[in-house]
């Protein structure tokens, strides 16, 4: 899973700390995942998902690509996840989409 991490990272332009950001832990822990030293914990691996285009199944297996189009709810509609993050958080995640989307 280690190297597909860091392609899904390199993919987002993201740094092992922002990454890390996205779903609450720190770049230490990014480090170790990607090197294979640990391995996160599934919800950590979901709070990822809800912020980033990719596919669990190839995360976690390496079977399909990166994306799995079936899956992709478009970023930043937060009315249709029923949303109820702070004004600030859903600021800062539409920063994060639209450095996202002109990575892409």
């Amino acid at each position: 899973m280690g190297p597909r991490l860091v392609q899904l990272r390199r993919r987002y332009k993201l740094n092992q700390s922002q990454l890390g950001e996205l779903c609450g832990v720190t770049k230490a822990a990014v480090s170790q995942w990607e090197t294979g030293i640990s391995m996160p914990e599934i919800n950590k691996l979901v709070e990822l998902r809800s912020k980033l285009v990719f596919s669990l199944d190839w995360l976690i297996t390496g079977e399909e690509g990166i994306v799995n189009f079936a899956d992709v709810m478009p970023l930043g509609d937060d009315r249709r996840r029923g949303d109820r993050r702070s004004g600030d958080r859903r600021r800062h995640d539409r920063r994060l989409d639209d450095r996202i989307s002109n990575a892409c």
